[in-house]
C-alpha cells in the first residue's frame, strides 16, 4: 500500500458475533473494521455472542507498494556495440512489485514485461517506462540516450537514411560535441552540429560522389565525462 491509510472491514457485520482484528505486530483491534497504514498479513477473527463460542477466522494480506522513483543511476546503458542494450536496477526504485516498458522516438511502446532489461536496441532516445503492477499511479519515465554511428547513409531523398548523424546524441545529454567528417585524403568536408539533422553528403554546395568517408567524435556529457570515437562509414548513391 501507499498513500493515506486504509480501512478494511468486514462486510454486513451481524449482531450476534463480536470482531477482533489481529495486526502483524500481534495487536488486537476489537470492532468490525480497522484502518492501517501499512502492509503485512491481518487477521479478523469472528466469535458468537449468543453463548455457543464459535468462531471463524479469516486473512488479509495487505502488500505494500508505491510509484517508483528512477535516475539515470538506476540505469546502465551499453551502446555502440552489437547488441545495444538497457538495463534497469530495480534496488532503489520504490517498495513497489514493478514491470518495465520502452517508448522510442516514434511512439512505439514496448509491452510490459518483469525483466528490467532490453537488448538488441537501435540507436536513440528511449523513455523508460517503470509501473507498479498493483496500481499505483502515476508511471515513472525516464529518457535515456543510446548510442549509435551509422555504417551508411543514401543521400536521396526518399526520406530515408537521407542524412548521416549519431543515433541517440543532442545537446541535452551532449552539451558540449565536435563532429569531423574526412574524405579518404583526410581533408574535412563536414563539420556537424550535434542538433542538426547531420551531413548530406556535400560539400561547399557540391555534391559529394559514393565513398567511404571518416569521423573523428568528442563528445562531453551533461556529468562532464569524455567520449571519443573514430571510424568510418559509407555514402550510397542510390
Amino acid at each position: 500500500m501507499s498513500g493515506p491509510d486504509l480501512t478494511i472491514f468486514v462486510e454486513n457485520p451481524a449482531a450476534v458475533y463480536d470482531y477482533v482484528w489481529t495486526d502483524p505486530s500481534g495487536n488486537e483491534i476489537i470492532g468490525s473494521q480497522i484502518t492501517i497504514s501499512s502492509g503485512g498479513l491481518y487477521t479478523v477473527t469472528a466469535t458468537t455472542t449468543n453463548g455457543t463460542g464459535c468462531t471463524r477466522t479469516r486473512e488479509i494480506l495487505v502488500n505494500e507498494s508505491s510509484v517508483a522513483t528512477i535516475t539515470d543511476a538506476d540505469v546502465t546503458i551499453v551502446d555502440d556495440s552489437d547488441n545495444n542494450s538497457i538495463t534497469i536496477d530495480p534496488t532503489n526504485l520504490g517498495i513497489g512489485d514493478y514491470q518495465y516498458a520502452l517508448i522510442d522516438e516514434d511512439g512505439v511502446h514496448t509491452s510490459f514485461q518483469d525483466l528490467p532489461f532490453f537488448e538488441n536496441l537501435q540507436g536513440g532516445f528511449y523513455t523508460i517506462v517503470v509501473q507498479d503492477k498493483n496500481g499505483c499511479r502515476p508511471d515513472a519515465k525516464l529518457l535515456v540516450s543510446v548510442i549509435e554511428f551509422p555504417k551508411f547513409f543514401t543521400p536521396n531523398n526518399d526520406g530515408i537514411n537521407d542524412t548521416w548523424a549519431i543515433k541517440g546524441a543532442n545537446s541535452t545529454f551532449f552539451p558540449s560535441a565536435q563532429i569531423n567528417i574526412f574524405n579518404r585524403f583526410g581533408k574535412i568536408v563536414a563539420q556537424i552540429d550535434i542538433d542538426t539533422q547531420g551531413w548530406d553528403g556535400t560539400y561547399g554546395g557540391k555534391i559529394l560522389a559514393s565513398d567511404d568517408y571518416w569521423f573523428s567524435i568528442i563528445l562531453v556529457d551533461r556529468n562532464g565525462a569524455l567520449r571519443e570515437r573514430k571510424g568510418n562509414f559509407s555514402l550510397l548513391r542510390r
